[in-house]
């Protein structure tokens, strides 16, 4: 009888080992050949979930993002002001898994340029976090609702540029240092309505 194959769960197995690959040696080295051996397999093995690495690349993002989304979602019982901090908190890349997604974000980034569907796909991403960083500063901050879209692209930046730095030099940028320079940066831009 043959075995039954999880098409989903190999998918993912393919991702987590093109992740592990970008964050470990750059997006040039994210080859299908080298995904395969990353993951113990042959590349005509990949190329049964993947056609190509654009869609490879592509999945390994939407799969980094669905992880972050994740653990916004367990933080429902929060204030907004929690959630606000946690979102904001979470895009740093303050530990090895947010690490990896950043690296991730990058290489989707490179590979966008002069790509108007992978770009798509970052500028659709960006605007989803922005929609969600508005609407809960919009619960804890001063600024009327219709200004909560500004005070986000402000906090967005913020914590982008943090992590861009910290992503080039961890060690001048240890979690402890991006969370101390996030919050001097966002918490005079919000009131605690809880």
């Amino acid at each position: 009888m043959p075995k039954v194959v999880d098409i989903a769960e190999r998918r993912n197995e393919l991702a987590a080992a093109t992740a592990q690959l970008i964050a470990r040696s750059g997006v040039g080295a994210a080859t299908l050949r080298e995904v395969a051996a990353e993951a113990g397999w042959t590349t005509g093995a990949l190329t049964h979930y993947f056609a190509d690495k654009r869609e490879l690349l592509r999945f390994t993002f939407a799969s980094s993002l669905a992880e972050r989304h994740a653990a916004h979602a367990a933080s429902g019982d929060r204030t907004p002001r929690q959630q606000l901090m946690d979102s904001l908190e979470g895009a740093l890349p303050s530990d090895d898994d947010r690490r990896r997604h950043w690296m991730v974000t990058i290489a989707l980034c490179a590979q966008a340029v002069g790509d108007e569907e992978l770009s798509e796909v970052q500028r659709d991403a960006y605007r989803a976090f922005r929609a969600r960083v508005a609407h809960l500063a919009a619960a804890c901050s001063a600024a009327p609702p219709d200004e909560a879209g500004a005070l986000a692209e402000r906090l967005i930046a913020a914590a982008d540029g943090i992590s861009v730095q910290a992503l080039f030099d961890p060690d001048g940028w240890p979690a402890d240092r991006q969370l101390a320079r996030l919050h001097e940066l966002v918490d005079p831009l919000l009131i605690t309505t809880d």
